[in-house]
Protein backbone atom coordinates (compact mmCIF):
# COMPACT_ATOMS: atom_id res chain seq x y z
CA UNK A 1 0.00 0.00 0.00
CA UNK A 2 1.34 3.47 -0.75
CA UNK A 3 1.53 6.61 1.32
CA UNK A 4 -1.36 9.03 0.88
CA UNK A 5 -1.54 12.81 0.87
CA UNK A 6 -4.41 15.24 0.31
CA UNK A 7 -4.92 17.71 -2.52
CA UNK A 8 -6.04 21.33 -2.07
CA UNK A 9 -9.68 20.27 -1.87
CA UNK A 10 -9.01 17.79 0.92
CA UNK A 11 -9.41 14.67 -1.24
CA UNK A 12 -6.77 11.99 -0.60
CA UNK A 13 -4.31 11.29 -3.41
CA UNK A 14 -1.22 9.10 -3.65
CA UNK A 15 2.18 10.69 -3.15
CA UNK A 16 4.34 9.55 -6.09
CA UNK A 17 7.52 10.34 -4.16
CA UNK A 18 6.72 7.91 -1.34
CA UNK A 19 7.22 4.17 -1.56
CA UNK A 20 4.45 1.70 -0.77
CA UNK A 21 3.80 1.36 2.97
CA UNK A 22 0.96 -0.01 5.08
CA UNK A 23 -0.44 2.37 7.72
CA UNK A 24 -0.75 0.54 11.03
CA UNK A 25 -4.31 -0.37 11.93
CA UNK A 26 -5.75 0.38 8.48
CA UNK A 27 -8.03 -2.22 6.86
CA UNK A 28 -9.63 -2.72 3.46
CA UNK A 29 -13.33 -2.48 2.71
CA UNK A 30 -13.99 -6.23 3.05
CA UNK A 31 -12.43 -6.33 6.52
CA UNK A 32 -14.16 -3.08 7.54
CA UNK A 33 -17.50 -4.54 6.44
CA UNK A 34 -16.84 -7.71 8.45
CA UNK A 35 -15.90 -5.73 11.56
CA UNK A 36 -18.99 -3.54 11.36
CA UNK A 37 -21.43 -6.26 10.28
CA UNK A 38 -22.60 -4.71 7.02
CA UNK A 39 -21.99 -5.36 3.34
CA UNK A 40 -19.22 -3.62 1.37
CA UNK A 41 -21.93 -2.13 -0.86
CA UNK A 42 -23.45 -0.42 2.20
CA UNK A 43 -20.10 1.18 3.01
CA UNK A 44 -19.73 2.35 -0.61
CA UNK A 45 -23.19 3.93 -0.38
CA UNK A 46 -22.28 5.72 2.86
CA UNK A 47 -19.15 7.02 1.18
CA UNK A 48 -21.19 8.38 -1.74
CA UNK A 49 -23.48 10.06 0.79
CA UNK A 50 -20.48 11.76 2.41
CA UNK A 51 -20.77 9.90 5.72
CA UNK A 52 -17.29 8.37 5.62
CA UNK A 53 -14.13 9.29 3.68
CA UNK A 54 -11.55 6.50 3.61
CA UNK A 55 -8.05 6.97 2.25
CA UNK A 56 -7.23 5.53 -1.16
CA UNK A 57 -4.22 3.69 -2.54
CA UNK A 58 -2.73 4.54 -5.93
CA UNK A 59 -4.84 1.73 -7.38
CA UNK A 60 -8.01 3.18 -5.83
CA UNK A 61 -8.45 0.64 -3.01
CA UNK A 62 -10.11 2.00 0.12
CA UNK A 63 -8.26 1.95 3.44
CA UNK A 64 -10.11 2.54 6.74
CA UNK A 65 -8.45 3.72 9.93
CA UNK A 66 -9.62 2.59 13.41
CA UNK A 67 -11.44 5.93 13.68
CA UNK A 68 -13.18 5.22 10.35
CA UNK A 69 -14.32 1.80 11.62
CA UNK A 70 -15.69 3.38 14.81
CA UNK A 71 -17.51 5.91 12.61
CA UNK A 72 -18.98 3.07 10.53
CA UNK A 73 -20.26 1.38 13.70
CA UNK A 74 -22.04 4.60 14.68
CA UNK A 75 -23.54 5.01 11.19
CA UNK A 76 -24.83 1.46 11.23
CA UNK A 77 -26.47 1.99 14.63
CA UNK A 78 -28.16 5.21 13.55
CA UNK A 79 -29.34 3.65 10.28
CA UNK A 80 -30.54 0.22 11.44
CA UNK A 81 -31.62 0.86 15.02
CA UNK A 82 -32.73 4.49 15.06
CA UNK A 83 -33.83 4.60 11.40
CA UNK A 84 -32.15 7.93 10.62
CA UNK A 85 -31.51 9.01 7.05
CA UNK A 86 -28.21 10.22 5.60
CA UNK A 87 -28.92 13.92 6.21
CA UNK A 88 -29.63 13.39 9.92
CA UNK A 89 -26.58 11.15 10.36
CA UNK A 90 -24.37 13.68 8.60
CA UNK A 91 -25.48 16.35 11.03
CA UNK A 92 -24.77 14.10 14.03
CA UNK A 93 -21.32 13.27 12.67
CA UNK A 94 -20.49 16.95 12.27
CA UNK A 95 -20.92 17.59 16.01
CA UNK A 96 -17.63 17.88 17.95
CA UNK A 97 -16.29 14.52 19.12
CA UNK A 98 -16.90 13.86 22.79
CA UNK A 99 -19.56 16.57 23.12
CA UNK A 100 -22.20 14.11 24.31
CA UNK A 101 -24.46 16.80 25.79
CA UNK A 102 -24.68 18.75 22.58
CA UNK A 103 -24.97 15.55 20.52
CA UNK A 104 -27.83 14.28 22.68
CA UNK A 105 -29.52 17.68 22.55
CA UNK A 106 -29.66 17.53 18.76
CA UNK A 107 -30.57 13.85 18.45
CA UNK A 108 -34.35 14.18 18.84
CA UNK A 109 -34.51 17.11 16.43
CA UNK A 110 -32.45 15.17 13.89
CA UNK A 111 -34.75 12.18 14.18
CA UNK A 112 -37.78 14.39 13.61
CA UNK A 113 -36.18 15.94 10.54
CA UNK A 114 -35.14 12.53 9.24
CA UNK A 115 -38.69 11.21 9.42
CA UNK A 116 -40.66 14.27 8.36
CA UNK A 117 -43.14 12.97 5.77
CA UNK A 118 -43.71 14.42 2.33
CA UNK A 119 -46.43 17.10 2.28
CA UNK A 120 -49.94 15.70 1.97
CA UNK A 121 -52.88 17.31 0.15
CA UNK A 122 -54.69 18.49 3.31
CA UNK A 123 -53.11 19.83 6.48
CA UNK A 124 -54.65 20.83 9.78
CA UNK A 125 -54.53 24.31 11.24
CA UNK A 126 -51.05 23.61 12.62
CA UNK A 127 -49.74 22.70 9.21
CA UNK A 128 -49.62 18.93 9.90
CA UNK A 129 -51.24 16.01 8.17
CA UNK A 130 -54.42 14.94 10.00
CA UNK A 131 -53.88 12.29 12.68
CA UNK A 132 -50.15 12.88 12.96
CA UNK A 133 -48.14 14.25 15.84
CA UNK A 134 -45.17 16.47 14.91
CA UNK A 135 -42.39 14.35 13.43
CA UNK A 136 -43.91 11.03 14.53
CA UNK A 137 -45.78 8.05 13.19
CA UNK A 138 -49.53 8.34 12.70
CA UNK A 139 -51.51 8.32 15.93
CA UNK A 140 -53.59 5.40 14.65
CA UNK A 141 -50.50 3.27 13.97
CA UNK A 142 -48.97 4.21 17.33
CA UNK A 143 -52.16 3.22 19.18
CA UNK A 144 -52.42 -0.10 17.36
CA UNK A 145 -48.80 -0.98 18.13
CA UNK A 146 -49.37 -0.25 21.81
CA UNK A 147 -52.60 -2.28 21.84
CA UNK A 148 -50.79 -5.16 20.14
CA UNK A 149 -48.04 -5.16 22.77
CA UNK A 150 -50.58 -5.10 25.60
CA UNK A 151 -52.60 -7.90 24.00
CA UNK A 152 -49.43 -10.04 23.93
CA UNK A 153 -48.72 -9.09 27.57
CA UNK A 154 -45.25 -7.86 26.69
CA UNK A 155 -43.29 -5.12 28.40
CA UNK A 156 -41.44 -2.43 26.46
CA UNK A 157 -38.17 -4.09 27.39
CA UNK A 158 -39.33 -7.49 26.11
CA UNK A 159 -40.41 -5.98 22.78
CA UNK A 160 -37.09 -4.13 22.52
CA UNK A 161 -35.15 -7.35 23.12
CA UNK A 162 -37.18 -9.34 20.59
CA UNK A 163 -37.04 -6.66 17.87
CA UNK A 164 -33.47 -5.44 18.42
CA UNK A 165 -34.71 -1.88 19.03
CA UNK A 166 -34.17 0.32 22.07
CA UNK A 167 -36.74 0.61 24.86
CA UNK A 168 -36.87 4.39 24.44
CA UNK A 169 -37.51 4.04 20.70
CA UNK A 170 -40.42 1.60 21.16
CA UNK A 171 -41.89 3.84 23.87
CA UNK A 172 -41.57 6.97 21.71
CA UNK A 173 -43.14 5.17 18.76
CA UNK A 174 -46.16 4.08 20.82
CA UNK A 175 -46.66 7.72 21.81
CA UNK A 176 -46.30 8.91 18.20
CA UNK A 177 -43.24 10.95 19.14
CA UNK A 178 -40.97 9.36 16.56
CA UNK A 179 -41.33 7.89 13.09
CA UNK A 180 -40.90 4.30 11.96
CA UNK A 181 -39.07 2.96 8.91
CA UNK A 182 -40.23 0.06 6.76
CA UNK A 183 -37.45 -2.11 8.18
CA UNK A 184 -38.28 -1.16 11.78
CA UNK A 185 -41.99 -1.86 11.28
CA UNK A 186 -41.08 -5.28 9.88
CA UNK A 187 -39.01 -5.98 13.01
CA UNK A 188 -41.91 -5.03 15.27
CA UNK A 189 -44.54 -7.10 13.47
CA UNK A 190 -42.16 -10.08 13.44
CA UNK A 191 -41.67 -9.69 17.21
CA UNK A 192 -45.46 -9.78 17.65
CA UNK A 193 -45.87 -12.72 15.26
CA UNK A 194 -48.12 -10.76 12.92
CA UNK A 195 -48.02 -8.76 9.67
CA UNK A 196 -48.64 -5.18 8.63
CA UNK A 197 -51.83 -6.34 6.90
CA UNK A 198 -53.12 -7.75 10.20
CA UNK A 199 -52.00 -4.62 12.00
CA UNK A 200 -54.28 -2.40 9.93
CA UNK A 201 -57.17 -4.85 9.56
CA UNK A 202 -60.40 -3.83 11.27
CA UNK A 203 -61.70 -6.95 13.07
CA UNK A 204 -65.24 -5.56 12.92
CA UNK A 205 -65.40 -5.65 9.13
CA UNK A 206 -66.18 -8.78 7.17
CA UNK A 207 -63.62 -9.75 4.55
CA UNK A 208 -64.88 -9.67 0.97
CA UNK A 209 -63.66 -10.85 -2.40
CA UNK A 210 -63.70 -7.37 -3.91
CA UNK A 211 -61.75 -4.41 -2.54
CA UNK A 212 -63.02 -1.12 -3.97
CA UNK A 213 -60.44 1.52 -4.86
CA UNK A 214 -61.84 3.97 -2.35
CA UNK A 215 -62.10 1.48 0.50
CA UNK A 216 -58.60 0.07 0.84
CA UNK A 217 -57.07 -0.31 4.27
CA UNK A 218 -53.76 1.51 4.43
CA UNK A 219 -50.94 2.39 6.76
CA UNK A 220 -47.79 4.48 6.77
CA UNK A 221 -44.66 2.31 6.81
CA UNK A 222 -41.84 4.80 7.01
CA UNK A 223 -41.26 8.33 5.83
CA UNK A 224 -43.12 8.87 2.57
CA UNK A 225 -44.31 5.25 2.24
CA UNK A 226 -47.97 4.25 2.23
CA UNK A 227 -49.10 0.62 1.95
CA UNK A 228 -52.62 -0.08 0.67
CA UNK A 229 -54.07 -3.57 1.10
CA UNK A 230 -55.44 -5.05 -2.13
CA UNK A 231 -57.12 -8.07 -0.51
CA UNK A 232 -59.30 -8.55 2.56
CA UNK A 233 -60.08 -12.26 2.41
CA UNK A 234 -57.59 -14.74 3.95
CA UNK A 235 -55.13 -15.92 1.31
CA UNK A 236 -51.65 -17.34 0.81
CA UNK A 237 -50.93 -14.22 -1.26
CA UNK A 238 -50.27 -10.90 0.45
CA UNK A 239 -51.15 -8.32 -2.22
CA UNK A 240 -50.32 -4.68 -1.56
CA UNK A 241 -49.99 -1.37 -3.36
CA UNK A 242 -46.93 0.60 -2.28
CA UNK A 243 -46.99 4.36 -2.81
CA UNK A 244 -43.61 6.02 -2.27
CA UNK A 245 -42.74 9.70 -2.28
CA UNK A 246 -39.47 10.79 -3.99
CA UNK A 247 -36.46 9.44 -2.12
CA UNK A 248 -38.50 7.27 0.27
CA UNK A 249 -36.77 4.03 1.24
CA UNK A 250 -36.97 1.03 3.53
CA UNK A 251 -34.07 2.56 5.54
CA UNK A 252 -32.25 -0.76 5.75
CA UNK A 253 -32.33 -4.42 4.77
CA UNK A 254 -34.72 -7.11 6.02
CA UNK A 255 -35.36 -10.76 5.14
CA UNK A 256 -37.98 -13.42 5.94
CA UNK A 257 -39.31 -16.74 4.58
CA UNK A 258 -41.26 -16.78 1.31
CA UNK A 259 -41.19 -15.37 -2.21
CA UNK A 260 -41.84 -11.89 -3.59
CA UNK A 261 -43.17 -10.33 -6.79
CA UNK A 262 -43.01 -6.64 -7.72
CA UNK A 263 -44.66 -4.88 -10.66
CA UNK A 264 -43.89 -1.19 -11.13
CA UNK A 265 -46.89 0.92 -12.15
CA UNK A 266 -45.27 4.35 -12.20
CA UNK A 267 -42.13 6.20 -11.16
CA UNK A 268 -38.78 4.48 -10.67
CA UNK A 269 -37.52 2.11 -7.99
CA UNK A 270 -34.10 0.82 -6.92
CA UNK A 271 -34.04 -2.65 -5.35
CA UNK A 272 -31.02 -4.18 -3.62
CA UNK A 273 -30.84 -7.96 -3.06
CA UNK A 274 -28.11 -9.18 -0.75
CA UNK A 275 -24.61 -7.82 -1.22
CA UNK A 276 -24.15 -8.18 -4.96
CA UNK A 277 -27.47 -7.60 -6.77
CA UNK A 278 -29.25 -4.33 -7.51
CA UNK A 279 -31.90 -3.31 -10.04
CA UNK A 280 -33.53 -0.11 -11.23
CA UNK A 281 -37.14 -0.74 -12.21
CA UNK A 282 -39.18 1.39 -14.61
CA UNK A 283 -42.94 1.30 -15.31
CA UNK A 284 -43.92 -2.11 -16.65
CA UNK A 285 -40.90 -3.90 -15.16
CA UNK A 286 -41.44 -6.92 -12.88
CA UNK A 287 -39.09 -8.54 -10.37
CA UNK A 288 -39.29 -11.83 -8.47
CA UNK A 289 -36.92 -13.05 -5.75
CA UNK A 290 -36.81 -15.26 -2.64
CA UNK A 291 -37.67 -13.32 0.51
CA UNK A 292 -34.74 -14.96 2.28
CA UNK A 293 -32.44 -12.60 0.37
CA UNK A 294 -31.92 -9.48 2.49
CA UNK A 295 -33.57 -6.70 0.49
CA UNK A 296 -34.17 -2.98 0.57
CA UNK A 297 -35.82 -0.42 -1.72
CA UNK A 298 -35.65 3.28 -2.57
CA UNK A 299 -37.83 5.43 -4.81
CA UNK A 300 -35.93 7.24 -7.56
CA UNK A 301 -36.84 10.28 -9.63
CA UNK A 302 -38.82 13.43 -8.88
CA UNK A 303 -42.33 11.97 -8.84
CA UNK A 304 -44.42 9.47 -6.90
CA UNK A 305 -43.58 5.77 -7.30
CA UNK A 306 -46.37 3.16 -7.26
CA UNK A 307 -45.91 -0.60 -7.37
CA UNK A 308 -47.84 -3.78 -6.75
CA UNK A 309 -45.95 -5.95 -4.27
CA UNK A 310 -47.02 -9.53 -3.56
CA UNK A 311 -45.60 -11.80 -0.85
CA UNK A 312 -46.30 -15.48 -0.29
CA UNK A 313 -46.93 -16.59 2.36
CA UNK A 314 -48.17 -13.41 4.09
CA UNK A 315 -45.24 -12.03 6.06
CA UNK A 316 -45.60 -8.27 5.71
Amino acid sequence: MIALTADAGGAPRPDPLQRTVTPLGFVGIEEAARLVGVSPSAIRLWERQGLVRPLRTRGGARRFSPADVARLHAIRRWRQVEGLNAAAIRRLLELPAGNDTRRAGHADADRRLAREPAPEPTLDEAGRAPGRSPGGASIQLAQRLRALRIAHRLTLRQVAEQSGLSVSFVSSLERSLTGVSLTTLRRLTAAYGTTVAELVRDPGLAAGRVVRSGARRSTEAGVGIRIEELADAPSQLESQLFVLQPGASSEGYYAHPGEEFMYLLSGALAVWLGEDESYELEPGDALTFPSTLAHRIQALGPGETRLIWINTPPTF
